[in-house]
């Protein structure tokens, strides 16, 4: 639908100009210069138009760019010192923070820490969000809370 609003003349292709009408429509307030640099970021080809394929690609690259945005805002919002990890101790006080209770820290920590340091960095951190918490996995026993269930990802 985005597509077929910004192709203003339905030629399957989105020119600058459609680009720069339709996102004023829109409500975006961009320079041109900025307008220009999506169209550049966009026309994968070169060829001075966005066709669709070039589109769906451009739109997706921006949802991984924000999925990865929240997880970032997600790690920095339980790493309270900002050491770049996630300890026990910093756990216990986000866990007290959603008012959760019997949280069996240590084992979440244990799951999600592949270098056994006893803490998470940031590349453990987003490894266990995206595959989900095993422990918390329905018919296993253990704790029934994890990460990513509280944070809803």
């Amino acid at each position: 639908e985005m597509f077929k609003m910004l192709d203003a003349d339905n030629s399957g292709q989105i020119t600058y100009e459609e680009l720069k009408v339709g996102l004023e429509k829109a409500g975006a307030n961009l320079k041109d210069s900025e307008i220009y640099d999506l169209m550049q970021a966009a026309d994968v080809d070169n060829s001075g138009t966005i066709d669709y394929g070039e589109f769906i690609a451009a739109t997706m690259n921006l949802s991984k760019v924000e999925k990865e945005d929240n997880l970032f805002a997600a790690f920095n919002y339980f790493d309270k010192d900002g050491s770049g990890f996630i300890t026990v101790d910093e756990l216990q006080q986000a866990c007290e923070e959603f008012g959760i209770q019997d949280a069996e820290l240590e084992e979440m920590i244990r799951e999600a820490d592949q270098d056994n340091d006893g803490r998470i960095d940031y590349n453990e951190f987003v490894a266990m969000m995206q595959k989900g918490n095993p422990a918390a996995a329905p018919g296993k026993k253990g704790h029934e809370f994890g990460l990513r269930e509280a944070l809803k990802m």
